[in-house]
């Protein structure tokens, strides 16, 4: 009986080992075979995705007959052809149009219906002009023969119209323009006689473009230092009218370089901040006698330090003069 036990067991231990050995080959050539799947899988990916790769060539992306090629080169060979005729086209001739006689041809000198008409419209001449018309008519009806001018005469008359241009172009074109205002209370105006007498002890001048000057030397001689403007449009005064004048502020402006042509070297040193502390001054005199207030360009509170800072700019503009002329 104990030898029919030990065979079954024997027996039994062999056929789990050739299971169990079954079942690894069995899993064995499952994995070989997924292996080779995912390999070919690969191989493929590759193939359609090589021409991604810098030096692989054009992807393909679908294969068509040589015939349908060679069809289709030809059509585009065609469409370019015929979009090049296409863009010569405004040289081709024009078609003939039948003319209609009895339509109206609107011709160069026929008045049109134009906004600018009003703008290119001649004034008509006056009496002046035809009077002037008359002489011309006679001048050019009796010849009249000149010498011709020296060539040197002819410069020197244009020198000197030019010299004039030169003056004046200087005189529009400023360096350095600083500004005060002297400004009325808010919901108050300066009337004009406080303002003129206020002015006149300020020693401040009406002369030209109709405003107020301080000059360098009392009672209005040498060089204009500052001038004062009315703050409204058109910014002059009118002393007739004074009585009845009434403005919201005043601005005090030094425009630099000041005029020094017929100044010594004494009275030249230092005149643009002399220039304005005068003016300073002044703006602070006439702010305590109209009880205003005073403010600087952008129409701020006009205070110590901003004065200050105006003044350093007038010392800059001073130094670099010097430096200039040095």
């Amino acid at each position: 009986m104990r030898d029919w036990l030990t065979v079954i067991i024997i027996l039994l231990i062999a056929g789990i080992t050739l299971d169990a050995f079954r079942r690894m080959r069995q899993a064995r050539r499952e994995s070989i075979r997924l292996s080779k799947n995912a390999a070919l899988a690969d191989k493929e990916d590759v193939r359609e995705s090589s021409s991604e790769f810098p030096g692989g060539g054009p992807r393909v992306v679908g294969y068509r007959d040589e015939g349908d090629a060679q069809s289709i080169t030809e059509t585009l060979k065609r469409k370019h052809r015929e979009k090049k005729t296409t863009v010569g086209a405004p040289n081709r001739i024009p078609e003939q149009v039948t003319l209609n006689l009895d339509e109206h041809v609107p011709m160069l000198m026929d008045p049109v219906d134009s906004p600018e008409d009003d703008e290119n419209e001649p004034l008509e001449p006056q009496l002046g002009d035809l009077a002037n018309l008359d002489d011309s008519v006679e001048a050019e009806e009796r010849p009249h023969i000149s010498e011709p001018e020296p060539t040197a005469k002819k410069k020197t008359k244009r020198a000197e119209k030019a010299m004039p241009d030169d003056d004046q172009e200087a005189a529009r074109a400023p360096d350095e323009v600083l500004i005060i205002n002297v400004m009325a209370k808010t919901g108050t105006r300066f009337d004009g006689q406080s303002l003129l007498a206020a002015l006149m002890s300020a020693d401040m001048k009406l002369g030209a473009m109709d405003i107020f000057h301080r000059h360098l030397r009392e009672h209005g001689d040498g060089p204009i230092l500052f001038s004062l403007a009315n703050m409204v449009v058109p910014g002059t005064f009118n002393l007739s009218a004074m009585a009845d004048f009434q403005t919201p502020g005043v601005s005090l402006f030094l425009s630099l370089p000041i005029p020094d042509d017929t100044l010594d070297d004494d009275e030249l040193d230092g005149l643009s901040i002399r220039a304005f502390d005068t003016m300073a001054g002044t703006a602070k005199a006439l702010a305590a006698a109209l009880d205003g207030e005073l403010k600087d360009e952008n129409r701020s509170v006009m205070t110590q330090q901003t004065i200050e800072h105006a003044r350093q700019r007038v010392v800059e503009y001073e130094r670099k003069r010097k430096l200039a002329r040095a």
